[in-house]
Parts: structure tokens; sequence; C-alpha cells
């Protein structure tokens, strides 16, 4: 944490006065700890980064949304949150602010730096990390010490963020209950081009939630059904709807369809269900890809490798995903055997431009040709980028350059089929 920042212990003289004097004291508390997975992510000098520019923000409250004779501390050297000790404050009457009103400057805070957060250009910060004001008050008691009337302070503004935490839980779970109640998830398809010889491989399915809902996007979804243990009935749902909306997906096009691990474990999606659900749509295994990221693939690769032999002998294909994001799995990976290996979307953005990038496309294309798998180039968004695919010898493509998702029936599917020469079908 900053060290030019005092503990609250190191303030106590001033706490301890103002508390007595005024009688009672407020406190705002601004929980920062989810930052801490940009240390576990990117390491403690990342982490420092982050951390600078986020005091910055706090001590710009100051004279703001805060005042600036409030008393600005940290919980502890080594703490994980901000403490905003305030003044209090009297109107034009007299009257001294009310609860009320510190739930709502604690609510404008926790706004404020969310939003300058959302805002903030660290390569660090992409994703989720909010931070959760919370706030209490505490009145001076002549029969306890101040200091453990403060720690009290301390200590219920700690449980003021764990209850607003577990309503925002609560809400978000409601949310997506209602989502999935409503069937409210539809399924868009992103076509997989042949980069070399023209044509359409494929189509991965894509979910999305309501339109214009903080649920729309696929990556909500999935971060709202993780915080709420819902990540099972997501993906499942998820996958039947996107089986279902293929049903008009001509052969031998495939159907790509992303799965989350506890999927594969699903007794609706194995075996004789499964066969006896396809048939009822249409389509064959041998038609469908299922797509796993690599990082699954190598932390769990005993029960994923058991997992895959069950699918692949019922006909099911399998691509890994995420190739190319820094994971170091492919030894492992290649005892699976893949039919294809997507490149994540960070080794194609500007690939034309990085001869570091390049390179390691072409290595990789190169491990995959030993396993006789085939490369899908995810994200790719400009021609510069696909033409560098093109000339690495990239076999397919996707992204919004070639084409954006879109429901099934926009796709002219009277048009031959790309081949795939692993097994010389169209």
């Amino acid at each position: 944490m900053p060290t030019d920042i005092p503990t609250y212990r190191d303030k106590l003289t001033d706490l301890t006065e103002q508390l007595r004097i005024e009688g009672h004291l407020g406190l705002l508390l601004v929980d920062v700890r989810q930052l801490a997975q940009v240390e576990h992510d990117y390491g403690s000098k990342a982490f420092e980064q982050v951390l600078s520019m986020v005091t910055q923000l706090i001590t710009d409250l100051r004279g703001k949304e805060v005042r600036s004779s409030d008393i600005l501390a940290l919980n502890d050297r080594d703490g994980n949150a901000f403490l905003v000790f305030l003044k209090p404050h009297r109107d034009k009457e007299g009257h001294v602010t009310r609860l009320a009103d510190l739930e709502a400057v604690a609510h404008r805070v926790a706004d404020h730096l969310n939003r300058q957060l959302s805002e903030l250009s660290s390569p660090y910060l992409r994703g989720r990390h909010t931070v959760t004001v919370g706030y209490a008050i505490v009145f001076h008691n002549p029969l306890i010490m101040e200091e453990r009337v403060i720690a009290r302070l301390v200590g219920e503004a700690w449980e003021s963020v764990h209850i607003q935490k577990m309503q925002a839980d609560f809400q978000t779970r409601c949310r997506l209950q209602d989502v999935l109640l409503g069937k409210q998830i539809h399924t868009v398809f992103q076509p997989i081009q042949d980069l070399q010889n023209g044509g359409i491989l494929g189509f991965e399915a894509l979910s999305r939630g309501p339109a214009a809902s903080a649920h729309h996007s696929p990556l909500s979804l999935f971060e709202a059904a993780a915080a709420t243990d819902l990540v099972f009935e997501l993906d499942r749902h998820c996958r039947r709807r996107a089986m279902r909306t293929a049903r008009d997906l001509p052969a031998p096009y495939r159907l790509f369809i992303n799965v989350v691990p506890a999927s594969m474990y699903d007794p609706d999606f194995q075996g004789a269900s499964l066969i006896k659900l396809l048939e009822g749509l249409g389509l064959s295994p041998e038609r469908i890809v299922l797509e796993v990221s690599e990082q699954y693939a190598i932390e769990n690769y005993t029960l994923f490798a058991e997992a895959l032999q069950n699918f692949t002998q019922l006909g099911f294909s399998i691509a890994v995903d995420d190739i190319g994001a820094a994971h170091s799995g492919l030894e492992k990976v290649a005892h699976l055997n893949p039919r294809y290996l997507k490149f994540d979307i960070q080794l194609v953005r500007d690939i034309d431009e990085s001869h570091v990038k390049r390179e390691m496309a072409r290595a990789l294309g190169a491990f995959a040709g030993k396993m006789d798998s085939r490369i899908i180039a995810e994200g790719i968004e400009r021609d510069g980028e696909r033409q560098a695919l093109v000339d690495l010898g990239i076999d397919y493509g996707q992204g919004y350059l070639l084409a954006r998702p879109a429901a099934l029936e926009t796709f002219d599917l009277s048009a031959p089929p790309a081949i795939d020469d692993r097994d010389g079908t169209r």
C-alpha cells in the first residue's frame, strides 16, 4: 500500500479528539481488495502501478466528493482499504448530517471511483475491477476507550461492505435467473472462413443476452454466472439454445460450440441422450466441434483427456481455444490431438506489424502441422492482419473483417463449403 498515507492507528490522536469533541465519528471505507487480482496475474510491480493510480483517485476526492478537512488513512500498513474519516457536517439550521446522507455519500464515491477506474488506460485493469465503499458511524462512549470505539467503527464499515456485496450478488443472481426463465438468450453465428481457398468451414455459435441490458455480451453473462454460481446452468441453456437454433444449418457445415468444464459431465450431454437430441435436430456428432480453452485443458489434463475420449468416440471434434495466450501446456495439448487450434485474439491483433507475433504464429503453425491439426485465427479486424495470416499459411480465420456475428439465415448457405483436408470431405 502507499507509504505516504498513514494508517488510521497513526492518526488515533486526531481521531479520538474529534470523537470526544463532536460526540460521534463517521467513516467511508473504500475496499480495494479486488484490485489485488492484478498482483496475482501480473506481479507486484504492476500492482504497485495500479495502486498508485487508485491512490491518486482517492486523494483527489478531497475537496470534491469529500471535504479537504476529512482524514484520509489506510486500515493498516499491509492493508487493502482506504479510510476517510468524516468530520460532522451541519446544515444551515445546525442539524448534523444523518446516516442516510452518509450512505448517499458512500454510493456517490463508489460510482465516481468505479467510473474513473473504467476510464484508466492501464492494460492491467481490463475487465471488471470494481471497488465497494462501506460506511459506518459510532458515538463517543466515555466508558469505552476511544481506540476501541474507532476499531469498532472500522469493523462495522467492513460489515457494510460485506452486506453490499451480498445484496449485489443476490440482485445479479435474480436478474440472471430471470433471463434464463424468460428464455431471453439468443444465438448468433460467426462464420469460420478458409483463408487460403475461400469458402466457409462452419459457424461458431455465440450467445447473447437481452438487448440493451447489462447482460447482453457473453462476457458479462458468464461473469455474472461465475459470481453467482450459475455457470453450469447458463452454459447448459446456451448450449441447448445453440444446437436448436442451428437445426437449419445444412450439412456438411460444422457447428462450433463453446463448452465450460462442467458441461462435459452433464448426463444429458453424453451417450445415448446426446445422440437422440442431435438426431432430433438433424445434426450429427461429426459436424460438431467442441471448443475448450487451453488453460482448462492443461490445468485439468487427466479429467479433460478422459472426457475428450468419450466425445471423440462418438465422432465429435475438439478445438483448443486461446492458443498463444501465455499458457504453457502445448506438450499436453499435443497429446490430446485436437482437430483445431484457435489462436488467441491478442496474438492476431496487429500481427502484420509485429515480427515477434508472426514468428510465434509461424512456430505454432508448425506445431499444429506436426499434430495434423488446423489453425483458426480469431479476431481478424483489419485486412493487414488477414494478409499476414494468409502469408503465414494459416488455414482458417474469423473476425469482424470477414463477417460479424448474425442470425444464421443472414448467411448464404447455398454456397459450397470449405474443404477440411484432414478428412477430405466437404
